[in-house]
């Protein structure tokens, strides 16, 4: 029997890494239509603040689903798009089932918290989105409790510490009241949504097959095939002074997973010359 490949060993790395790469293309996408309006609102010198969430006033509900879009200037912008590139990538890449849903939830219950605590004043940016996507990824690792998803929650500390400054009033024209609800609403999706980082998905069929060793593919059909029906097999042998057919019985042998022939065998044609 040959010995597995290498490629049976080792990971695919290659199909990780383009997986790892992937998972940051919807976030870039997103902060690509940010910065387009921003860009249209330079080019056109109108003014959309009127678009931002205006707590406890019912026109200001439309600002939960438009205000994470709006930005005051091109410092708040940068402030916002890396970190959404990265955290929603580091997301998609480490809880893929649910990211959609924890985006969706974190996007809407930041802007209502906003609009339920916040002060009389149009509230504009992502960065309510930015706080519920560190926060979940903080709170997961916490709730959770594995290794890889308490090593997840003391990068965002280390790299997003700072943030949590912006949780406490300091200036006037930052929204606190938003980051405090973005982060309300990360620790939300950690209960509802979370996962464990370590968690390993069960391959589908289609998988199983394409990777299983060519004795183990053979084995499987022969199973399928003389597993549960009756086979046999016809071979003639002749000789100088006689000419006979025989008729051999079949079966599947589970522990070798080899055919073998029955001991018993039939007659069904003999010629004599």
């Amino acid at each position: 029997m040959a010995p597995p490949s290498i490629g049976h060993l080792l990971p695919d790395t290659q199909a990780e890494s383009e997986r790892f790469a992937y998972s940051f293309l919807p976030g870039t996408l997103f902060v690509a239509l940010i910065w387009l309006i921003a860009l249209l609102v330079y080019l056109s010198d109108v003014q959309l603040t009127w678009l931002g969430v205006l707590p406890r006033n019912s026109l200001g509900l439309v600002g939960i689903v438009t205000g994470p879009l709006i930005h005051s200037g091109l410092i708040h912008l940068l402030s916002n798009s890396f970190p959404l590139v990265l955290l929603s990538g580091f997301i998609l890449f480490l809880h893929r089932r649910v990211a959609l849903r924890v985006f969706m939830f974190v996007y809407v219950l930041s802007g209502l918290f906003t609009w339920l605590i916040g002060r009389d004043a149009y509230h504009v940016g992502a960065s309510g989105v930015v706080y519920g996507l560190a926060g979940f990824l903080l709170f997961n690792g916490m709730l959770r409790r594995d290794r890889a998803g308490l090593a997840v929650s003391l990068a965002i500390l280390f790299l997003y510490g700072g943030l949590f400054y912006g949780l406490f009033p300091a200036e006037e024209r930052i929204s606190w009241e938003g980051h405090l609800g973005g982060l309300l609403a990360g620790m939300g999706a950690a209960l509802l949504y979370g996962e464990s980082v370590e968690r390993r998905a069960e391959p589908d069929e289609s998988e199983a097959a394409a990777t299983a060793s060519p004795i183990a593919l053979q084995q499987r059909h022969q199973s399928s095939t003389l597993g549960n029906s009756p086979y046999a097999m016809r071979y003639t042998v002749s000789t100088d002074n006689a000419k006979a057919t025989y008729l051999h019985p079949c079966r599947l042998n589970p522990k070798s997973g080899m055919v073998e022939l029955g001991t018993r065998h039939t007659v069904i044609k003999s010629d004599k010359p």
